[in-house]
């Protein structure tokens, strides 16, 4: 036995040898879902620290970081592995109304605390979260954050943090981080303006720095700036211990030390206590996610053997002319297997690890944080030499089984043309089809992973043994195509054998791409639509804040007319329209009564009785489980309960009351009639809401005050509620803030609300095209604030997009694609390698060089077309599995979360389906060679 494997194998390596181009297009295939799996275990294991790395990066050559969390009490630490330590507090911790919040304690109280000898120094886990401070950039005006570090303190290079460029800052000098020197373009010697209450001061860059755990971060060091709140680097003689932490949180404080990371107390909470568990749901998506993978995987890589055995069918034949059984063959082409899987691990286990050491730089940029070195997780990198020979041998074995069935006399006189699908092969992808949308309805409906996994499995399948059936269909269409694409698409239903496999290997990697782009565009928008709006995306404003309460409608208009010059410097044709907002803080009629008074007004918008949802009543006090889930079934079943996560006007701050119709429509996003009727109902003294369910039958709509009052004494006091009923009109729920009402004139006064009195809001209307730059401008000219610093001014675009989210999406879109067209190219040679005799014949029949070139380049586009468009259909039902997934811990909650929807990533399906063909058929018009020697066909 093992002299024939050794046989096959021996067959196996001269043939690749011998072969060295087919070969390595083979390898090629089968490596490439070998090669992203390795960079991804490299990559994931080299940026990744433990929790001792992660403190020794924070904390470096000193043995804690300590902060003040609950000034002037005692507390309880629970955890010590990481920077954020669990605590419990009193039970009768709480601070008054009106009390002070106590002051953390100082550097002698916490040295105090420590064994004598200790040292420390002012330090931050946080310093994106520091008070920030404003400064002159390239483009305006902007705002980095600020450290009150002395640098002369060798605390902070034992910290880690090390000197780019110059030395410790001295005095008037100022150390910027390399994303802070980068981005307002300034190096060692030149001057940064900073920008405060008392004019403008330059400051010298003294030094640029980095903290290895946070190189993206934007931050200025130098004793000008305030030191940040209650936390300190800490340096002991000897090891920090448990005992030296006990005082410190007596004072309130929490420590980090590496010791304790690496000894916890015997008194410490396990982490497992505290880490959330994956849950069913959570399970199932993970499961599904590397069911789409392994598809991926053998879809990939079983084309390489299918082509390259049906290109070897004569070499077959002679082996078993010359008495080997047809079991030798199989084993021969298995031994191919074997071998290309363990070349293909090798190289792409080796090239893996060789990209993240060439990308560790780009690697640690976007995580912000330095690798502790290269890893390369060689348990699973191991593990992926065993799945490569796995995946070797299953991507051979249906090309194995074809080759042990050869007909020798056909294959020995050259004719051997592709065989033709037979209807038992289209029955069968119909029926897996069948199969799949059975297993997924089973799926969703039990909650079966192996169901929804075999649903993914069987449809794939079933696309890929229906292909010849399409193929042979769309043969038929090439009658009215010019003769290159006429001709590609009769040879690839002549071929079936050859074209089938190459579309299911650009099918496997845009279904996983496609329902992974898809997975990531509903999340987009479902965080879209549960967010809350108020202006239109992209709108452009200008907000004054007023720093007490006591800004006369005069003042208003003067800072307002000191804005206005550098508005219209920087904007054309500028509108300015001002947003009147309402508050009920200090209102209600109750700051006229009594000026002492403070309180706060809160109207709530409230449904009739027939409309009110009965599962607050259901779910009472003190539910438990299984009677809270209940109740959200039933509420899901009953179109009254549509309550959404927001809660429905409970504070009245901030709210717009207008009639204007520009800004109607700008909250609203109404046109036509709806937006007619909408102003029509504003100055008829009604209100816009966002539920529909609280309009009455009369179109009127109930709301509700609340009214609290505090004394003097800072007692609480709150009155009886009183209700008002007006005229009502619903519009979109996500579009009119956080308090979801939009008033009239009328109404506000009705409600007894008055104009904020802390913020004025203005819309701006320009036909100057608002970028950064543009935005940077108007605040460096404005500056921070205006009318003698009382009115503290901003510039700002709304804007609700994710950036990171599209670019992810499009990150995974060009990966995806860069594969397909690896797959579409290293197929496309392979049927090409297989057709060099057709191709033979055309030149000597006399056809033009160009048209063998336009041939192999419609047969690409026909393998990537294809492969795409069913590639798009499967990654459609695998996300429509992925999203039951997702959707099904969403569905039992109340208020209702928005779930997962049918959005389209129109800009990705675009790429995949129209960009991988154009640039595959460039590709085979630029590589495919057009003069073939001649040589004598065998007939």
């Amino acid at each position: 036995m093992f002299a024939g494997l050794r046989l096959s194998l021996r067959i196996a390596r001269r043939e690749a040898l011998r072969y060295k181009g087919r070969s390595a297009l083979s390898i090629a295939l089968l490596g490439l879902p070998l090669l992203g799996v390795s960079i991804g275990a490299t990559a994931y294991d080299t940026i990744t620290l433990s929790e001792e790395e992660t403190a020794r990066q924070h904390l470096g050559e000193n043995d804690a970081f300590v902060e003040s969390v609950l000034p002037g009490e005692s507390l309880e630490q629970l955890t010590w592995y990481d920077q954020w330590p669990m605590y419990d507090a009193p039970d009768d911790f709480a601070v008054e109304e009106g009390e002070a919040i106590p002051e953390p304690p100082g550097k002698e109280a916490v040295l105090a605390a420590l064994p004598e000898g200790s040292r420390i120094a002012p330090f931050t886990l946080y310093p994106d979260g520091v008070e920030g401070i404003k400064i002159e950039t390239p483009s305006g005006v902007g705002e980095i954050g600020a450290l009150g570090y002395d640098l002369d303190d060798e605390l902070y290079e034992r910290a880690g943090l090390e000197y780019v460029e110059g030395s410790a800052p001295q005095d008037g000098e100022v150390a910027l981080s390399s994303a802070a020197a980068e981005y307002l373009e300034l190096g060692v010697g030149d001057e940064l303006a900073v920008q405060g209450e008392e004019g403008e001061r330059s400051l010298t860059v003294g030094a640029v720095v980095e903290l290895p755990w946070f190189l993206n971060g934007r931050y200025a060091i130098g004793e000008d700036f305030a030191a940040p709140y209650g936390g300190w680097l800490v340096d002991v003689p000897g090891e920090f211990t448990y005992e030296q932490a006990l005082p410190l949180n007596e004072m309130g404080m929490t420590a980090w030390a590496t010791s304790l990371v690496l000894d916890p107390p015997p008194s410490a909470v396990d982490p497992a206590a505290y880490t959330m568990q994956m849950d069913e749901a959570m399970f199932t998506v993970y499961g599904l996610i590397v069911v789409v993978v392994v598809m991926e995987v053998v879809l990939l890589a079983g084309p390489a053997f299918a082509i390259s055995a049906r290109r070897r069918t004569r070499e077959f034949a002679l082996m078993s002319a010359n008495g080997a059984s047809p079991a030798q063959i199989r084993n021969t082409v298995l031994a191919g297997g074997v071998l290309f899987g363990l070349i293909a691990a090798a190289a792409a286990v080796v090239l893996g690890i060789l990209a993240v050491l060439v990308g560790t730089p780009l690697l640690e940029g976007m995580y912000g944080h330095r690798s502790a070195g290269l890893r390369f997780l060689p348990l699973l990198q191991t593990g992926l030499v065993a799945l490569a020979i796995v995946t070797g041998l299953l991507s051979a074995l249906a090309a194995a089984l074809s080759a042990s069935r050869v007909n020798v006399i056909a294959a020995l006189m050259g004719r051997t043309p592709g065989r033709k699908g037979s209807k038992k092969l289209l029955f069968l992808g119909l029926g897996l089809v069948a199969v799949a949308v059975a297993a997924g309805i089973g799926g969703v409906v039990l909650w079966s992973l192996p169901l929804m996994a075999l649903a993914i499995v069987a449809g794939q399948l079933g696309l890929v043994a229906c292909t010849p059936a399409i193929l042979s269909g769309m043969a038929a269409l090439g009658r009215w195509l010019p003769l290159a694409p006429r001709m590609a698409l009769r040879e690839a239903g002549r071929n079936r054998g050859s074209a089938a496999p190459a579309i299911a290997a650009v099918l496997g990697v845009v279904a996983a791409g496609t329902a992974f782009a898809m997975v990531v565009t509903a999340d987009s928008v479902r965080s879209e639509q549960s967010t809350s709006h108020e202006l239109a995306q992209g709108s452009l404003s200008l907000s004054l804040y007023a720093a007490s309460d006591e800004m006369t409608a005069a003042q208003w208009e003067a800072a307002r007319a000191e804005a206005d010059p550098v508005l219209h410097r920087h904007l054309e044709d500028l509108e300015v329209v001002e947003l009147p907002l309402y508050t009920g803080w200090q209102a209600c009629g109750v700051k006229e009564e009594d000026p002492g008074q403070d309180a706060e007004c809160t109207w709530t918008v409230t449904r009739p009785e027939e409309h009110r949802c009965p599962y607050w009543e259901a779910i009472g006090d003190g539910s438990d489980e299984a009677t809270v889930r209940a109740a959200v079934e039933d509420a899901r079943k009953d179109p009254v309960c549509n309550e959404g996560q927001e809660d429905t006007g409970q504070y009245t701050d901030g709210v717009p009351a207008t009639t204007d119709r520009q800004i109607v429509a700008n909250y609203t996003e109404l046109e036509g009639e709806e937006l007619d009727d909408a102003v029509a109902l504003l100055k008829a003294g009604g209100v816009l809401v966002s539920d529909p369910l609280a309009i009455t039958d009369e179109g009127t709509v109930v709301l509700e005050r609340s009214l609290t009052v505090w004394d003097e004494s800072g007692s609480e006091v709150t009155s009886e509620p009183v209700t008002l009923e007006l005229p009502a009109m619903a519009v979109a729920g996500h579009l009119l803030g956080t308090s979801e009402l939009f008033l009239s004139p009328a109404a506000a006064e009705q409600m007894e609300l008055v104009s904020s009195l802390w913020q004025r809001e203005y819309l701006l209307k320009t036909s100057t095209e608002v970028d950064a730059s543009v935005v940077e401008a108007i605040k460096a000219e404005l500056g921070d604030d205006v009318l003698d610093g009382t009115v503290w001014t901003d510039v700002w675009v709304t804007d609700y997009t994710d950036p990171f989210t599209r670019y992810l999406v499009l990150a995974v879109t060009g990966l995806c694609a860069l594969i397909a067209l690896g797959a579409t190219a290293v197929s496309t040679g392979l049927i090409i390698a297989e057709q060099r005799q057709d191709m033979t014949t055309l030149g000597a029949v006399g056809a033009a060089p160009t048209l063998r070139k336009r041939f192999a380049m419609w047969q690409t586009v026909m393998i990537a077309l294809f492969g795409a468009g069913l590639g798009t259909l499967a990654g459609v039902v695998g996300y429509a599995l992925l999203r039951e997934a997702l959707n099904n811990p969403l569905k039992f909650r109340y208020p209702f979360e928005t779930l997962y929807g049918w959005e389209l990533p129109w800009a990705s399906i675009g790429i995949t389906v129209l960009a991988v063909p154009v640039v595959a058929a460039i590709g085979a018009l630029v590589f495919t060679r057009a003069r073939l020697p001649s040589e004598r066909r065998m007939t």
